[in-house]
């Protein structure tokens, strides 16, 4: 039995995912939502019915719906689909505040509905094949991440600033890799051309002295995607762009050859619905994206105010974060 699915935003973002529901066997693509009436061409090519108003979709009873909105419209979505009876794709951040975010997971958790974040990076062929080296100890103790994520500006982003709108990707990779969570942050940023930061440099810290950095930008005019991993062993560089992984053993750069390149959203979406056909749970939960928004927030406050955060209660958390079977959902 097919999924019934719909999709609710059709930006850049959400087009592809209306393009892979509709390719996927164990779907039904039940409807595309979007106040853009442009879109209804886009719902025509994959035939599936246009609502300019999310609200008729849900009427169509969708299982799942996922969820493509600005930011700060998230939560107001989210929570009429789960009252709809909805499970839940947000991309990624799940919100932009905690107190939305909690509020879209205890809803969740009323109504017995999942809630998985597009956390993209994660199904990111290169990111899996890296995170088996890693757990393999092919690399050593890894004791330092660096991403570098920088790009020209999208204007299509106007309710967040680069922390929250790219940095929450890096926050989740990083904290991925060294299955914990951070026990500080500390951050610079600005704004040049964009009225929330449009640059920025985190540095993250982790038990046993490990580190993790990241730069971010949107001044830049060509687009970086690559990860540096220094391990007591060896070094990896991962492009995301090019999925590729190569691992520098102290004498020659190898490519792995472990990296079998992938659509990474088609990897996420086929994952979450065989997970809601199945009854398992999210592969990056609502949890995981609130923790991520957390130390986001915290890496704005740190720059606003020139001083590290601090967080006790991260201390030997693991991450992703461990859920109870009944939060599971």
């Amino acid at each position: 039995m097919a999924l019934r699915v719909g999709v609710i935003g059709a930006g850049s973002m959400g087009k592809h995912h209306v393009r892979i529901y509709s390719e996927l066997p164990t779907v039904e693509l039940v409807g595309v939502a979007d106040i853009d009436e442009s879109v209804a061409e886009l719902a025509a090519i994959h035939n599936v019915r246009f609502h300019k108003d999310y609200q008729e979709l849900l009427k169509q009873a969708p299982e799942l719906v996922s969820i493509a909105v600005p930011t700060s419209l998230h939560v107001e979505v989210a929570l009429a689909a789960l009252e709809a009876g909805c499970h839940l794709l947000i991309e990624k951040p799940i919100s932009n505040t905690l107190d939305s975010a909690g509020a879209i997971i205890e809803s969740a958790k009323e109504r017995g509905r999942k809630v998985f974040v597009g956390h993209v990076e994660r199904f990111n062929p290169a990111v899996i094949a890296l995170k088996d080296a890693i757990s393999s100890g092919k690399l050593g103790e890894v004791h330092s991440i660096s991403n570098l994520r920088v790009g020209a500006y999208n204007r299509r982003i106007f309710d967040t600033g680069i922390i929250l709108d790219l940095g929450s990707h890096d926050i989740d990779l990083i904290s991925y890799l060294y299955s914990r969570k951070a026990e500080a942050v500390f951050a610079l940023g600005a704004a040049k051309i964009h009225e929330y930061e449009d640059h920025a440099a985190i540095s993250l810290k982790f038990a046993q002295s490990a580190a993790g950095y990241i730069e971010l930008s949107w001044l830049s005019p060509y687009k970086v995607r690559k990860m540096f991993v220094v391990g007591t062993e060896h070094f990896g560089l991962v492009d995301l762009i090019q999925q590729s992984l190569i691992v520098y053993d102290g004498k020659d750069w190898v490519d792995t050859g472990l990296v079998e390149r992938d659509e990474p959203l088609k990897l996420e979406l086929a994952s979450l619905v065989e997970a809601v056909l199945n009854d398992q749970p999210p592969a990056v939960s609502g949890e995981d994206s609130l923790y991520t928004i957390q130390v986001a927030l915290a890496a704005i406050e740190s720059y606003s105010k020139g001083d590290a955060v601090h967080f006790p209660e991260h201390a030997n958390e693991p991450y992703p974060t461990a859920l109870n079977s009944n939060e599971r959902g």
